[in-house]
């Protein structure tokens, strides 16, 4: 099962099995935009234990897919790349 793309109002971006409270499906195209297009502030980060993505100035306090508490590391873009081509 690939995982999904989500996004909320703020321009946060969710890559995952499941969404985080207020995201909604998004697509690759979103992704895309807001990937390249980095508000300042925002980074990139991913879960250590499912390797789910999220673009935001936070990430997740608790992971919606593996449900893991502060799980969350910030990583490089092309690491986050790299991951994208995998999921």
């Amino acid at each position: 099962m690939k995982k999904l793309i989500f996004k909320n109002k703020s321009q946060e971006i969710h890559i995952g099995f499941n969404a985080p409270e207020n995201f909604n499906l998004a697509c690759k195209k979103d992704l895309d935009k807001i990937l390249f297009n980095l508000v300042p502030g925002q980074l990139l980060w991913r879960c250590t234990v499912c390797n789910d993505l999220h673009i935001s100035k936070n990430p997740p306090k608790v992971c919606p897919t593996c449900f893991e508490k502060d799980a969350y590391i910030q990583v490089s873009l092309s690491e986050f790349k790299k991951i994208l081509e995998v999921i």
